[in-house]
């Protein structure tokens, strides 16, 4: 081998060039302790070679020769001399190698080892930590690896059986797997244990909206504490039907107009408290409670995809008062002369009549003006009837007229009202 610096052959075994110093290039397989040790080695090695060749440019400077390291022929050592210490240098480095490497094992065990008994207490705290369990769970679950994903969120939950964090994820990734049934139970238990769970609302709507369960979003609004948590109902419900007027205690009928926000609504009702679906009424127009006593009016509204509002129901009452009875002049009596009876119909009523003590209706004769009393002992009987159908008290009177040529009868009651 060649020195790099000045060309001269390097004799085998030697770590400098014997011609010019330069360090020879040699490339062991040897360790970082192995290294040092040898580094430390030539760093004495060549203090003692700089200490010789001091010497020896000194020489040359006293005989005024320059010398040229380049150019000086290597040294030899005569026959009978030993070899320079340098060239000695190799053996001695293996034995300190050899002997480096047997203290350098029992190291590399021990450090081993504690490279397991560390790396088995980390594992076992990652095992035995909920925290860190659930972490690689939504790892697992950004990674799409919902197997993996699920059994780090069970083993959480083994740890913390609360878990809330953890139990919500648990119904997420049900939901990811496809298993709704699963995924519902969960969010449903996230309910019972905290009703003000926001997210389980949450994430249940969305699972009910996938699976197009209406009626399951109607049933789960009913768990709903307070106005917060029904606020989240709002994208996935119809708007329930407003009522004007208001159910009450009424004395005439009413007309009840339904409305409702939103477009391509319909509204469907009904009369006798059911809850109504598309097979009953369609509401185009108010609606007119016409009957005394109890009605119940039930409206429901319907989107363009069938699904229903909540039902709005409103209870009316109508107890209509009864018009005012009709008066007369006269109000009977006894007449030798043809005279007429004049009546006073009350107002919004229309007054009809009979003779001969029988109850008048809407068939009977309607009073249009002053009515001739008849020959006889006869008894005139009216009543006045609303445009409600209500009727008054029926009005009796009791009227006598015969001519002053005839005997006069013996005489009736004058008036008489009949309830």
């Amino acid at each position: 081998m060649k020195c790099a610096k000045c060309g001269a052959e390097i004799r085998p075994g030697c770590v400098y060039c014997s011609n010019c110093g330069q360090e020879a290039q040699i490339v062991t397989e040897i360790n970082i302790l192995e290294d040092d040790l040898l580094r430390s080695m030539l760093e004495e090695e060549e203090q003692q070679k700089t200490a010789e060749g001091g010497s020896e440019v000194e020489q040359g400077e006293v005989s005024g020769e320059k010398k040229n390291p380049a150019r000086q022929p290597a040294k030899r050592p005569k026959t009978g001399e030993a070899e320079p210490q340098k060239e000695r240098r190799p053996q001695e480095i293996k034995k300190k190698k050899k002997k480096s490497r047997k203290m350098l094992l029992p190291l590399l065990i021990v450090l081993a080892v504690a490279c397991v008994a560390v790396f088995g207490l980390v594992q076992y705290q990652h095992r035995n930590s909920a925290s860190y369990q659930l972490k690689k769970a939504n790892e697992a679950l950004s990674q799409k690896n919902y197997t993996s994903a699920l059994s780090y969120v069970n083993h959480t939950l083994q740890l913390d059986t609360d878990n809330q964090e953890a139990m919500l994820l648990q119904g997420q990734i049900y939901v990811q797997m496809k298993d709704s049934d699963q995924a519902e139970t969960v969010f449903l238990q996230v309910i019972d244990q905290d009703p003000g769970c926001a997210d389980a609302y949450k994430y249940l709507l969305e699972l009910y909206d996938s699976m197009d369960s209406y009626d399951q979003i109607l049933a789960l609004k009913e768990k709903a504490p307070d106005q917060k948590i029904f606020a989240l109902f709002d994208d996935y419900l119809v708007e329930t039907p407003a009522v004007s007027p208001e159910g009450g205690n009424y004395n005439e009928f009413q007309e009840v107009i339904l409305s409702v926000k939103g477009k391509g609504l319909k509204i469907y009702y009904t009369l006798d408290g059911s809850t109504p679906t598309s097979d009953d009424t369609l509401y185009e127009d108010a609606i007119t409670i016409e009957k005394q006593g109890k009605t119940t009016l039930t409206a429901v509204a319907m989107n363009k995809d069938g699904h229903y509002s909540e039902p709005v129901s409103a209870k009316y009452v109508i107890e209509l008062d009864a018009p005012d009875t009709p008066s007369v002049s006269p109000d009977g009596g006894t007449f030798h002369q043809a005279s007429t009876v004049t009546v006073h119909v009350p107002s919004g009523t229309t007054v009809y009549y009979t003779w001969g003590d029988t109850t008048p209706t809407r068939n009977s004769a309607r009073y249009t003006g002053p009515i001739d009393i008849p020959e006889g002992n006869n008894i005139l009987s009216l009543v006045a009837i609303d445009e409600n159908g209500m009727s008054s008290e029926v009005l009796k009177c009791n009227y006598i007229y015969y001519p002053e040529t005839q005997a006069e009868p013996t005489v009736q009651e004058d008036t008489e009202v009949i309830e």
